[in-house]
């Protein structure tokens, strides 16, 4: 085992800067998972402890609702953090793989690997956390700001959170490795990766319309706090196969090389493009779902009872800062993986600039490789959203024109963020072409 980990060493000093680049992005998306799931976590303890507030319980409610929607996307990009740089790891470990190594050695270095990139992150994510108190503490809720001591999460949650991203690195790797036992030489050769099974996809769907169908008769807090966590899975099941569906369309329509290249590498790996839009997928469906807001109303016209007075401002507080949170990461997020994505391909690329392709249809293909996907998929779970909110709104949300424009909006956010974090990597590109 010395002997392999001392090869394994040699391998990393080998690739010099490559190496670092590949260990620094997921080490700062476990950052930045760290640091929402702390400010989410010290949110809702703010709110738990203000229980002699007047509207305490309608309080705690909603921010439990707003904690579902920032934790999923928040561990959603924990899970991808732990597959950037994917490629480049898998090539060295196959590579030991075929020299000689058992796959017992094999997985104890992956883990190791994995799990020093995340307990690096969740570190920083803690620092960063700490940095954030004094501005969440700025938002006014109930009629005042919030104290410092009321934001912090305590030490064993703490401590809880930054074990919990070492394991979910290390464990999410690991079952990444399974390509690696199986065929070294697969992994070596860059054979694509199994297409998306059909069945998960039906499954999921079958929960979201049942959800559609009968949910409104369990409107309870805890029922949305399980529907929601379903629906998140939902997408994340359907996402991949829908991606691998949109690919099949893509190459059909392709009509010049660089939509037939954008098309090709969908098709090769639907999952390493559903991980690059995944996150504003997350954050579509989560302004859809503020959308609610808008149907309920703001407040005017009604007899309010004591305590209620903050209520819908202090909703509409929450609304904008779940929404920046979201799409915040969902940046991070998609500007990761968008430089990821170019380091790990980055012999197909070089490959492409020696057999004749020009950079500009590279750098057309890459767009239109994330363009198309993140549309669809923006759509997709805006549409999840609003089928999941309407046993509880009805068609209240669909004929509120508050409740459109403010999706509209914020989808055109989130689409213009993931591509202009595309647009942003450019400089990547040359530099990996030059080097």
């Amino acid at each position: 085992m010395k002997a392999t980990a001392r090869v394994a060493l040699m391998t990393v000093r080998g690739e010099g800067r490559k190496a670092l680049s590949t260990f620094a992005l997921p080490v700062s998306a476990f950052a930045a998972s760290t640091t929402l799931l702390l400010t989410v976590l010290g949110g809702y303890g703010a709110f738990a402890g203000r229980s002699s507030e007047p509207e305490a319980e309608a309080y705690l409610a909603l921010a439990g609702v707003a904690s579902v929607l920032m934790i999923v996307p928040a561990v959603t990009l924990g899970l991808a953090a732990a597959r950037l740089g994917a490629r480049r790891r898998d090539e060295r470990l196959a590579s030991l793989r075929l020299i000689g190594s058992t796959p017992r050695q094999i997985v104890a270095l992956c883990a190791a690997e994995s799990g020093i990139q995340g307990l690096a992150g969740a570190l920083i994510g803690v620092v960063g956390y700490l940095l954030a108190l004094p501005l969440v503490a700025l938002l006014r809720f109930q009629g005042r700001t919030f104290e410092w001591s009321e934001l912090w999460v305590g030490a064993l949650p703490l401590v809880g959170i930054v074990f919990g991203m070492t394991i979910l690195a290390a464990l999410t790797s690991m079952l990444g490795m399974r390509q690696v036992f199986v065929s070294p030489l697969g992994v070596t050769a860059g054979n694509p990766s199994a297409a998306p099974k059909m069945i998960f996809a039906v499954a999921g769907v079958g929960v979201l319309v049942g959800w559609s169908a009968f949910g409104g008769s369990a409107a309870s807090i805890a029922a949305i706090l399980v529907g929601l966590g379903l629906c998140f899975g939902v997408v994340a099941l359907v996402g991949p196969f829908v991606i691998s569906l949109l690919g099949r369309i893509m190459l059909k329509c392709a009509k010049d090389g660089a939509s037939l290249i954008a098309a090709r590498r969908v098709l090769d790996n639907p999952k390493a493009v559903w991980r690059k839009v995944s996150g504003v997928t997350m954050a579509s469906f989560v302004a859809a779902g503020t959308s609610l807001l808008a149907a309920i109303g703001n407040g005017e016209g009604q007899d309010l009872q004591p305590g209620q007075e903050f209520l819908f401002a202090d909703m509409r507080t929450g609304v904008l800062f779940t929404l920046g949170a979201t799409f915040t990461l969902a940046a991070i997020s998609s500007a990761l993986t968008q430089v990821s994505g170019i380091l790990d391909n980055r012999e197909l690329y070089r490959s492409l600039t020696l057999a004749g392709t020009p950079v500009e249809v590279m750098d057309s293909a890459r767009m239109r490789h994330v363009r198309t996907p993140v549309v669809v998929m923006a759509l997709a779970g805006a549409g999840a959203a609003l089928l999941f909110l309407f046993p509880l709104a009805g068609a209240a949300v669909l004929t509120t024109p508050m409740a459109l424009v403010q999706l509209g909006v914020t989808l055109a956010v989130g689409i213009a963020l993931v591509l202009a974090s595309a647009f942003a990597a450019k400089p990547v590109m040359r530099r990996v072409l030059a080097g």
